[in-house]
């Protein structure tokens, strides 16, 4: 029972942090751009986050599950390597994909268990891989499209009437597609382990809100708009492709980054418009942390179980 305790409590804290680190990616393209007041966006967000997470969790429930077989203990371990290695990098103002370093703490208790399922390891790192080429291709046709269409409207109220109807859209979709990825990324150990699968996702998605509503404002101005600017169009645009792509691994179970998936996006939008990245030192610094993340959180769990066994 505490162990079980233990779990949970930092299982909450993860979910508030994963909420906080994510937030951006799904509201920053508007909230950093002046389109939506940050307070309104955060309180949406956070809604849809819990019912995308209730609605559409249940297949990452059962991946996140398959990956590596754990006790509660190694679960625990988990957690701890999760949390440390994203704190390190948030005091040094790195950006990280939480996603990748929750993977790379599981292989890292898979491997010295070896209880490592290396099919389903295989397929989430080549949903990894392509996210982001997802994310660009989508946003690059989506612009290219909408806006012949939406040069055909000229009345210039109508034009942002139906813009505003569709960012508020998108924003609804990514923060639902968002609780439905990260669901099972949160307690998704834990299914068919007798707790009831709808009180996880539940506490997953409630988890995943509070960081949004309390602490998402810290993450939206990094990527929403240091990367390249956004206009209220190419914010449509971004959101849209990268809830798509995130939406779409969904269905599969598979744990992708909304980070890959908004940088894919923007930068596809970028493309479109024909707008280079203004700060070349974030998307490097964005692009080594999805390489460094995840290997950190491996190591860091591995040693730590390691230890676990020789105390214990």
């Amino acid at each position: 029972m505490g162990a079980a305790f233990v779990f949970f409590l930092l299982s909450f804290l993860l979910g508030i942090v994963m909420g906080s680190n994510d937030a951006g990616n799904i509201l920053g393209p508007t909230v950093a751009n002046g389109v939506f007041k940050q307070r309104k966006a955060l309180i949406v967000s956070s809604i849809f986050v819990i019912a995308g997470a209730m609605l559409g969790g249940l297949p990452g429930m059962r991946v996140a599950s398959s990956l590596v077989k754990t006790s509660i203990a190694e679960a625990i371990i988990i957690n701890l390597s999760v949390i440390s290695v994203t704190i390190y990098f948030l005091l040094n103002k790195l950006p990280i994909s939480m996603t990748q370093v929750i993977v790379g703490a599981n292989v890292g208790i898979g491997i010295v268990t070896k209880e490592l399922d290396p099919k389903i390891l295989l397929g989430i790192v080549f949903a990894w891989f392509l996210t982001p080429v997802i994310s660009y291709t989508v946003s690059f046709a989506f612009f290219k499209t909408f806006s012949i269409i939406f040069k055909r409207i000229k009345n210039l109220q109508s034009r942002n009437i139906l813009l505003m109807i569709m960012l508020w859209g998108f924003t609804i979709y990514g923060s639902y597609s968002l609780g439905a990825n990260n669901a099972g990324k949160i307690t998704g150990i834990l299914y068919n382990k007798g707790i009831n699968v709808y009180f996880l996702l539940f506490f997953s998605g409630i988890t995943l809100a509070l960081g949004i509503f309390l602490f998402g404002k810290r993450t939206i101005y990094t990527v929403g708009k240091e990367l390249i600017p956004l206009d209220s169009f190419s914010s449509m645009v971004c959101i849209f492709s990268s809830s798509f792509s995130i939406w779409f691994f969904s269905q599969f179970g598979l744990p992708v980054s909304s980070a890959h998936a908004i940088v894919g996006s923007i930068l596809g939008s970028g493309t479109a418009r024909g707008t280079k990245i203004v700060n070349k030192n974030i998307f490097q610094k964005i692009v080594f942390s999805w390489i460094e993340a995840p290997i950190l959180s491996g190591l860091f769990s591995a040693l730590l179980l390691l230890i676990y066994r020789l105390l214990w």
